[in-house]
């Protein structure tokens, strides 16, 4: 072994490098993409990890949860501003260091056997945000860089031959001796499922709360590797307020609980749900995206056997299901190997996903880790279809199996998620070869507002949307849930926010995404407390929004249609209001 880490060291130490380097745009915060190739960088360091076992005081941590272990890590800048690195770490083995005391590394109370067995190792993921570029402009000499970064991976225990996922998040300070070195500090802390900690009993295993986990502690230093190289494909990236994007659709899961025989899967581990998305792309090839998944919680399976409690499965669904919350590093495949093209229809991007899923009816969190694949299609400036389909894991908590000893902890519990749904591009979302053809697209697209426009379209959308709400209350005479009335369906509440959302959207969305995202967010909270507080079913607010979105685009297409943008005027004199229509 030491051996091994000399060789390591001599290595990296030969290897010729030179500082990841972005040429700088004319706007602030602005770069030009560099290759695929270039912006790697190497790291090694020794660490120390404090182990925090559930049911144990963390107080007692030295001596019985420490270690120490060597860290050997990959990985590559895609902008100035976030970056993906994979991580190997050997705990517990090196020559050079020993804890004699380790009583809390698995088995348990058994000094020296982790250790003799070959102690643990980690594979991570981590997905990195340089906050210093990310919140202010980038400087190449700068000395010091904070980064932060969500972790997902898995882990190996030999003294117990059992291996778990594992979930954390970390921060990285460090120190720029030059171009190619730099000296860094790494703190993490990871959650891992109860195969790490090896133990056979429920009532050390943390059942449903993962509260198996430890601190990890490193220093190193880093070697970038490679040398710019110019990218016949290079654009500018944009401003961090660019390229957002949102995403919503329907899915169904196909449960893949550990030891089931999953072509019985249909309909035993079959479910349905909703998905919302938003995300940025920070180059043409990369990108990130928050994703939030609610199943199980909207259409029921009524032969669902895969999820808990496995004794009554229709209590899952009485319980509002499961959901998951997210974080996507995305590649997109087209870009990466083709090369950028805004007029491209057809898009392909493959996807890591790293989160945590919980089952309502245990009240559990459980790590969960993914991949997948996207296909997305324009169908205009702004408007895209997209599918997805991608495999989940996650630990036997995150199913719902409530034994999480050693003979389930390690088996491979998940799910494939297939989606179908619409994508909506927010405010500025092209990159340009140069500034010139910058400037010129954008002075094409400046939009000149037109109020007139806006109010007569806004005031005209809320009358369609009033009309139509109002009819289907007196005909259809649904009884609202507190029993108060029989006009639940649609609701009027949902369906006048959604179309005052569209509207704002329709005119100022574009130039500036955030007021869509403030007015549908705002539409989203009436519609959610109308069905919280029992005054609607949930498909009467589903309806709502669907009726004053569709209201208002048909109102603002037949004024498109009708009548010329700059044939539409709105005066005000004394106490008289008068409308102008050119036809």
């Amino acid at each position: 072994m030491k051996r091994l880490f000399y060789i390591l060291l001599c290595l990296c130490c030969s290897l010729m490098a030179h500082a990841q380097q972005f040429e700088k745009g004319e706007e602030p915060r602005t770069v030009k993409t560099n290759s695929f190739w270039s912006d790697w960088f190497l790291q090694m360091d020794l660490d120390m990890s404090l182990q925090n076992p559930y049911g144990y005081n963390f107080a007692h941590v030295f001596p019985n949860g420490k270690s120490f272990g060597m860290d050997v890590a990959l990985g590559k800048w895609f902008t100035p501003q976030v970056g993906l690195r994979g991580k190997f770490n050997w705990e517990n083995k090196l020559p050079l260091l020993e804890n004699e005391h380790a009583n809390w590394l698995a088995p348990f109370y058994q000094p020296g056997e982790n250790r003799r067995k070959g102690g643990y190792i980690a594979l991570y993921e981590d997905v990195l945000v340089n906050l210093h570029n990310l919140f202010g402009e980038y400087k190449e000499d700068r000395a010091w860089n904070l980064t932060i970064y969500p972790r997902i991976g898995v882990n190996y225990n030999f003294g117990v031959s059992k291996g778990a996922l594992l979930a954390g998040a970390g921060i990285i300070n460090s120190y720029r001796l030059d171009r190619r070195w730099s000296l860094y500090l790494d703190v993490a802390y990871i959650l891992s499922g109860s195969g790490f900690v090896g133990s056979e009993s429920n009532a050390y295993t943390g059942v449903g709360s993962n509260s198996n986990g430890y601190f990890s502690i490193g220093m190193g230093a880093q070697m970038n590797l490679g040398k710019s190289k110019q990218n016949t494909h290079s654009v500018l990236t944009n401003g961090f307020w660019d390229n957002w994007f949102i995403q919503t659709g329907m899915d169904m899961s196909l449960i893949n609980p550990y030891g089931c025989d999953f072509s019985r899967v249909f309909p035993k581990g079959k479910t349905y749900g909703v998905n919302l998305s938003m995300g940025k792309w920070f180059s043409p090839e990369y990108g990130l995206r928050a994703r939030v998944q609610w199943d199980n919680g909207l259409i029921e399976n009524h032969q669902l056997e895969w999820l808990p409690p496995r004794d009554n499965p229709s209590e899952n669904f009485d319980k509002y299901g499961f959901a998951s919350v997210s974080l996507d590093a995305m590649l997109n495949l087209t870009n990466a190997f083709v090369g950028y093209d805004a007029q491209k229809k057809w898009h392909t991007s493959a996807y890591l996903r790293m989160g945590v899923v919980t089952q309502f009816v245990e009240h559990s969190g459980s790590p969960l880790m993914g991949a997948g694949i996207e296909q997305t299609y324009r169908l205009n400036d702004k408007w895209s279809l997209y599918s997805s389909f991608g495999y989940q894991v996650t630990t036997s908590e995150g199913i719902g199996v409530s034994s999480t000893g050693m003979d389930v902890a390690a088996g491979s519990n998940g799910f494939f998620d297939i989606d179908l749904g619409i994508k909506l591009d927010l405010g500025r979302n092209k990159f340009y070869r140069d500034e010139k053809d910058k400037r010129s697209s954008w002075a094409e697209t400046v939009s000149k507002h037109n109020w007139s426009r806006f109010l007569v379209n806004t005031a005209a959308s809320l009358a369609v949307t009033y009309g139509v709400k109002t009819v289907l209350k007196k005909t259809i005479k649904e009884d609202r849930p507190d029993h108060s009335d029989k006009e639940s369906f649609p609701s009027g509440h949902a369906a006048l926010a959604f179309a005052g959302a569209t509207s704002l959207h329709k005119e100022f969305g574009k130039e500036c995404p955030w007021v869509s995202v403030a007015g549908f967010g705002a539409a989203t909270i009436i519609g959610v407390e109308r069905a919280v507080n029992k005054h609607h079913h949930w498909y009467d607010v589903v309806a709502g929004a669907g009726i004053g979105i569709a209201s208002t685009e048909f109102t603002w297409w037949l004024s498109d249609k009708l009548f010329k943008t700059d044939k539409v005027a709105v005066g005000v004199s004394g106490n008289n209001v008068s409308l102008v229509c050119g036809l």
